[in-house]
C-alpha cells in the first residue's frame, strides 16, 4: 500500500495564525484610533489659537483707530478687578443704520464668562461674545505709550504689545 500524504497545515497551526492576526488587527485599530483622536485634538488647539490671534488682531485694530484726547494720548482706559479686565476705547466709526460717522465706545471684557466686545453708541449697546472659554488677561505698562496684553488659558499663554 502506497500512502502518499499531502502536506498541509494542521488545525492548531491555523488557529495560532488566526489568533496572531487578530492581535495584530487590534493593535493596528488602536493605533489608528489614537492617531485620529490626537489629530482632532491638535486641530482643535490650532483653531483655538487662531481664534485668539484673531481676537488680538481686532483689539489691535480698535487700539490703532482709537481717538486722541486733548493731551495727545489715545482715549483708552484700562480697568482691573479680581478676575476681570476691561479695555475701554473711544473711537469713531460709520453707523450701520444711517451710514453717518458717529462716536462710540468699544469695551473689551476678559472674565470668567469669556471674551466679549461691547459697543456703546448713540444707537444703543451691542455685546458680542467672542470666546466662551475663560481666559485670564493681564496688562503691563512697558512705557507711557506701550502696553503688553497677556492672555493665559489652561493650555497656552499668548502676549502682544500695543502702541497707544
Amino acid at each position: 500500500m502506497n500512502s502518499s500524504r499531502k502536506s498541509a497545515f494542521t488545525l492548531i497551526e491555523l488557529l495560532v495564525s488566526l489568533a496572531i492576526s487578530g492581535v495584530l488587527i487590534l493593535i493596528l485599530n488602536n493605533l489608528i484610533n489614537n492617531s485620529i483622536f490626537t489629530d482632532a485634538k491638535i486641530q482643535d488647539q490650532l483653531e483655538y489659537r487662531l481664534k485668539i490671534e484673531s481676537l488680538l488682531a481686532h483689539i489691535d485694530a480698535d487700539i490703532h483707530s482709537a481717538s486722541y484726547k486733548l493731551d495727545g494720548n489715545k482715549s483708552i482706559k484700562i480697568q482691573f478687578s479680581d478676575d476681570r479686565l476691561e479695555l475701554h476705547l473711544k473711537r469713531f466709526g460709520t453707523s450701520p443704520r444711517t451710514q453717518q460717522i458717529i462716536g462710540f465706545e468699544a469695551i473689551w471684557t476678559f472674565d470668567s464668562a469669556g471674551v466679549s466686545r461691547s459697543v456703546n453708541s448713540p444707537e444703543g449697546t451691542h455685546t458680542r461674545l467672542l470666546s466662551d472659554t475663560f481666559i485670564s488677561a493681564k496688562v503691563e505698562n512697558l512705557t507711557h505709550n506701550i502696553i503688553k496684553l497677556t492672555l493665559v488659558d489652561k493650555t497656552f499663554t499668548k502676549s502682544k504689545m500695543f502702541k497707544l
